[in-house]
């Protein structure tokens, strides 16, 4: 599922980092979130669309990363429903898709639907937390604008 270390002499700091992790396989959610936590960020994770968003209605994350391919609601209709939300209450929350799928069309359908990145499964480690790096700065200024 995972690949490779994170080749960081020193993990990136994300300290006080709000990330949700949605997907149904618990060693990738397991994985995810202990490198994240040696990060210092703050994880929780969920294993369906259903699970995200009550955890959403709860707590405020500033990142979500959710598999695309859910048993039932899938990661597009979590994406879908967020940015909806978004619409009415003007907050935005960066967004990474996990899939499988090496095909470019799913990519596209996934920057379509709201998804800002895209990661194939299996991933190394390193490539995940460089993409969420690189949202948090782009967030970071967004805001500065």
């Amino acid at each position: 599922m995972l690949l490779g270390q994170i080749p960081f002499t020193e993990s990136p700091s994300l300290n006080g980092l709000r990330l949700l992790v949605v997907d149904n396989n618990d060693d990738c959610l397991c994985m995810i979130k202990l490198i994240f936590e040696d990060c210092q960020a703050q994880i929780k994770t969920a294993i369906s669309v259903d699970h995200a968003i009550q955890i959403l209605e709860e707590w405020q994350p500033d990142i979500l990363i959710s598999e695309i391919g859910l048993p039932g609601k899938d990661g597009y209709s979590l994406i879908r429903s967020i940015r909806n939300k978004e619409a009415l209450y003007g907050e935005f929350l960066p967004a990474i898709a996990l899939t499988y799928h090496l095909d470019s069309e799913y990519h596209k359908a996934a920057i379509k639907a709201g998804f800002q990145e895209v990661v194939c499964k299996p991933f190394a480690l390193d490539e995940l937390v460089e993409k969420v790096v690189n949202l948090v700065q782009i967030k970071s200024l967004n805001s500065l604008i």
